[in-house]
């Protein structure tokens, strides 16, 4: 397949975001709610609707109100994309009209491969013997923490398309997450946050891997967000890209998680390198930024016992699914 760049001129259409799996069950699929949601997290989230969101708060009747902009919005966006499309308005362009139409479908997906980084389901990734289901996101001032539970496709009108991680993401309260002396970040994944705002760009995430947390036990995690090396782009390598089920950049499975959980935390940005203990209760520095000639080296650095043994890989042939 070769990669083309997106026909659509907005910001939150990416070419660097592959779907894959076959189409999740009914189960998943969103309601009509949920969609309702997503489109109106995309249209606040959207950097070319800034100066239609700011307009719209200006007004008389919103005055500032977010509860009242968050509720006729949407709704106002529409008819302003509608009536201006022949003003030569320079703030209006034909995917902001798309945009304001709503999307014709939502589909969900199991896994998606972002950047060559592979993200799978929390639910598919647990019976996996390879971890890809964490995921952090950077909010204003704040970075969350959780894993992912489905990858959403909004199809919008002429096919533009919009790929959203739809998460599950931990409490962010200091009662839910310990830093140690080390600048170990470690997160209490038997919490529950946010669960009206469990939308996020596919792109604008990192994939997180969790370790447990020897010393606390229990659900308690130390979360270490991954930073795979020697990815590029096929384009810029002047290659063909595989198929969505090729195997991207994986990390051997510790997860372990709770299944109740929705992850958002409050990150300490540190330099220190993260501390792994061994089976003698010894540390081992292990530095990010060492080089190795040892393809290996990654998966050494993260792990652990193989407490999943008798876990077999995923071989599930899910059916397609049309919502």
């Amino acid at each position: 397949m070769e990669e083309h760049a997106p026909r659509f001129n907005l910001s939150i259409v990416s070419s660097d975001v592959e779907v894959g799996g076959a189409r999740l069950s009914a189960e998943y699929a969103l309601s009509d709610e949920e969609i309702a949601i997503a489109h109106w997290w995309v249209l606040i989230n959207c950097e070319e609707v800034k100066y239609w969101k700011e307009l719209h708060l200006s007004f008389p009747e919103v005055d500032g109100d977010l509860e009242y902009h968050n509720m006729t919005f949407a709704n106002y966006f529409r008819t302003w994309m509608d009536m201006i499309k022949s003003d030569d308005n320079p703030n209006w362009s034909h995917e902001l009209l798309l945009l304001a139409m709503q999307p014709q479908r939502a589909r969900v997906y199991p896994t998606c491969t972002v950047n060559g980084v592979k993200f799978v389901s929390e639910e598919r990734d647990s019976r996996r013997r390879t971890q890809n289901s964490g995921v952090m996101a950077k909010g204003h001032g704040l970075d969350y923490y959780g894993v992912l539970h489905s990858v959403v496709e909004l199809v919008y009108a002429e096919g533009m398309k919009v790929h959203l991680f739809k998460c599950r993401w931990f409490d962010t309260g200091a009662q839910s997450t310990k830093m140690d002396q080390y600048g170990n970040l470690s997160v209490n994944t038997a919490t529950i946050a946010y669960e009206d705002d469990p939308f996020v760009f596919a792109t604008s995430v990192k994939q997180v891997f969790y370790l447990d947390d020897l010393a606390r036990g229990d659900a308690w995690k130390i979360a270490n967000i991954v930073h795979p090396r020697n990815i590029y782009r096929a384009a810029t390598l002047g290659v063909t890209i595989p198929g969505p089920e090729a195997d991207a950049y994986q990390e051997p499975n510790a997860l372990g998680i709770h299944d109740v959980a929705t992850v958002r935390q409050n990150n300490v940005k540190h330099g220190r390198v993260l501390r792994i203990r061994d089976e003698d209760s010894t540390f081992i520095d292990v530095d990010p930024n060492e080089e190795t000639d040892d393809d290996s080296d990654d998966e050494l650095r993260h792990r652990l016992p193989d407490i999943n043994s008798d876990t077999e890989e995923d071989s599930s042939d899910d059916s397609d699914y049309e919502p």
